[in-house]
């Protein structure tokens, strides 16, 4: 395993805290005393607090984006079929949890101000680009009719998300069995359609 440098350990601890108390709810007290250091040690990494967390929450994103990809390459020989299976299940919260609540946290904070505006945007830009590349994957091996691969991207995506916000709010395990197969059923008429 690779060993993380100390500016990923300050991401990793900052990441735990926001994901136990919330993004607002945690000063740089609180990280000093999670990593046993002085705010100089911080300062030395990160110009400010502001720019810290801003940099633990690009680093949640990337990684979640890596974990995707990675268990997607890991796959090979799945069809265009299971790997949008494979896709909206990564996606979907699998049960409650800090992490897809601190996603719920960003909108808000991305409403205000223009930096975590950036960092969703291009998060989202990324996901749906995953999913582009999937959908062309099926549109040819002929697995997939939709001719605008973006916007079927897009669409799906769209679907996912409103979905997963229901779900990380009041989650079941029954209630994601359903919200699977209703964003499997839409999913794929979008991308059997053929206009």
């Amino acid at each position: 395993m690779k060993t993380a440098n100390f500016s990923e350990l300050i991401k990793i601890a900052a990441l735990q805290l926001f994901r136990e108390k919330g993004v607002s709810n945690v000063s740089t007290r609180d990280l000093t005393q999670k990593l046993n250091i002085s705010r100089s040690h911080i300062y030395h990494y990160y110009r400010d607090w502001e720019t810290l967390k801003k940099a633990a929450i690009q680093y949640m994103l990337d990684t979640d984006i890596q974990e995707c990809h990675d268990s997607l390459s890991a796959q090979e020989n799945m069809t265009a079929t299971d790997k949008v299976h494979h896709y909206i299940q990564n996606l979907l919260p699998d049960a409650p949890s800090a992490h897809w609540l601190l996603y719920l946290e960003l909108w808000p904070m991305a409403a205000r101000d223009a930096d975590y505006a950036n960092l969703v945007h291009n998060q989202s830009l990324q996901w749906i680009t995953i999913l582009e590349e999937i959908i062309r994957f099926g549109v040819n091996n002929g697995e997939f009719l939709t001719k605008d691969v973006a916007i079927a991207a897009r669409q799906i995506n769209a679907l996912i998300d409103g979905y997963s916000s229901m779900l990380i709010l009041d989650y079941s395990e029954k209630k994601r069995i359903s919200f699977l197969s209703e964003i499997s059923h839409l999913s794929f008429k979008i991308l059997k359609n053929n206009p």
